[in-house]
């Protein structure tokens, strides 16, 4: 079903003006970022291109949003063919005034610096990411270098106060000291992957305070060798922040590793530990999630674990081949209870005899910590969501939580990279994303909206529009 540019009501209190979360011009309202890796920019293919959408105490809205690619004035570098600016993106204050930062995956652009791929940090201010960016690139020889960027992060790992970056590559993580300075990066740190005779692939990576120490830790998964072309085995590595450096534990035996794809960490029980949340696709490609929570013995999972699919109490819906349920996560406070909750994408999930048309889930934080209980689902096909589910729509490809309007209660963006938005006898990947509201009971339909390029003057087709978000 075609989506359109809609403006997006999400009504709640004025918000106080304070630091917050992807706040990037400071107004005290979270920002939305929704990127483009194929899109065309000024006739160069899959360039990559950003749209944001600054929050306000009604919400986003696409009357409030700017288009950015490297094009864009003050991003360094020039947007050229298969650069694939936006791949990934992480936020974070990462020169300390105030302004939530933007770091962005560019992970195919040709740099001379170092291999393939760079990251390109775009500074936050009073008028939003206007200020310039600063581009850092993979060090000469690492492991890191090979398509730098594919994967972001951002936390505070050793423990002081001030946001640091991580950076994946192909077969590496780099972790950035603290001291970004608009015209500098600081040294960084190249962390280990285990073996130095095995080129292991970095696949996902997370951020959390799992052991409760002050300190973020990471968690960076992805194939066991990846110069073994027979070999399907998946590795896991966890390391430990802290003020003397990260500690590093392979293949923590509490992740069990045939879901250990990491997808979003948060706080389910209230215990002031983050839990790590992983996916696996399981043999059927059905899809699960696993939730290994976070206590005084460090590693996430060292003192309980549990999986969550469809076939888990008060879930809406059935296990079923290529669902890929828990293929996107993200995690945020919906109800503001103080308990964080998982919207979980699968993108897989048939509507009806509409295969692949996609479905999102809310599961609900509690002392006891991830729940089915009072778990929300939602297609194209619920009542209040615009559209129809249609074949390979792919609704739920990507999720993210965030109080976009200041009321306290995290509101759903999700995307639908497959969804079909220039009428024409062709099914395209067009893409488009929808907004749904928290509130005190769960996500609501009501007011819910969707926008898709169209909505920006954007005429590309084929291209997944906002199919990131984050990443």
């Amino acid at each position: 079903m075609t989506a359109g540019g809609l403006a997006l009501p999400l009504a709640a209190p004025a918000a106080a003006v304070g630091a917050t979360a992807d706040d990037f011009n400071g107004d005290g309202y979270t920002d939305l970022v929704v990127a483009t890796p194929k899109a065309k920019v000024n006739g160069q293919s899959q360039a990559g291109q950003l749209t944001v959408l600054y929050g306000s105490a009604s919400g986003v809205s696409t009357s409030r949003s700017a288009l950015i690619s490297q094009n864009t004035a003050g991003v360094p570098g020039a947007a050229e063919a298969y650069d694939k600016f936006g791949t990934s993106y992480a936020t974070g204050d990462l020169d300390g005034d105030g302004y939530t930062d933007l770091a962005v995956g560019v992970p195919m652009e040709d740099s001379t610096a170092s291999d393939i791929g760079i990251v390109q940090i775009l500074w936050g201010g009073s008028r939003g990411l206007v200020n310039g960016g600063l581009t850092v690139y993979g060090a000469p020889d690492s492991r890191s270098a090979y398509l730098y960027g594919s994967n972001l992060a951002v936390g505070d790992f050793d423990g002081d106060g001030r946001d640091q970056l991580a950076v994946t590559g192909y077969a590496g993580v780099s972790v950035f000291d603290d001291g970004f300075t608009r015209s500098t990066a600081p040294a960084r740190t190249e962390l280990s992957t285990g073996s130095p005779n095995v080129y292991r692939g970095t696949g996902s990576i997370v951020a959390g305070d799992f052991d409760g120490n002050g300190a973020d830790d990471l968690v960076v998964n992805g194939d066991s060798d990846i110069e073994d072309d027979d070999s399907t085995a998946l590795w896991l590595g966890y390391y430990a922040g802290g003020s003397d450096g990260m500690t590093f534990t392979e293949n923590p035996a509490s992740v069990p590793l045939d879901a250990a794809s990491g997808t979003a960490a948060g706080d389910f029980d209230k215990d002031g530990y983050d839990d790590l949340v992983t996916y696996g696709r399981g043999s059927s490609g059905a899809g699960t999630i696993a939730v290994h929570y976070g206590g005084t013995g460090g590693i996430p999972g060292s003192s309980r674990s549990q999986l969550i699919d469809q076939s888990t109490s008060g879930v809406p819906g059935v296990n079923e081949s290529g669902d890929a349920f828990g293929a996107s996560v993200s995690v945020g406070d919906v109800n503001g209870d103080g308990y964080q909750d998982a919207a979980v994408g699968a993108p897989g999930e048939d509507v009806g005899t509409r295969e692949y048309a996609g479905a999102v889930w809310l599961l609900k934080g509690s002392a006891s910590g991830l729940t089915g209980s009072g778990a929300q689902s939602f297609t194209q096909n619920t009542t209040g969501v615009p559209g129809t589910a249609e074949f390979m729509d792919q609704m739920g490809s990507a999720v993210r939580l965030q109080d976009l309007n200041g009321d306290g209660r995290a509101d759903l963006t999700a995307a639908a990279s497959g969804e079909d938005v220039f009428d024409d006898d062709v099914h395209y990947h067009d893409g488009a994303d929808w907004l749904l509201r928290g509130t005190a009971s769960g996500l609501t339909t009501f007011g819910a909206v969707s926008f898709s390029e169209k909505a920006f003057g954007l005429t590309y087709r084929n291209k997944s529009f906002g199919s990131v978000l984050g990443s």
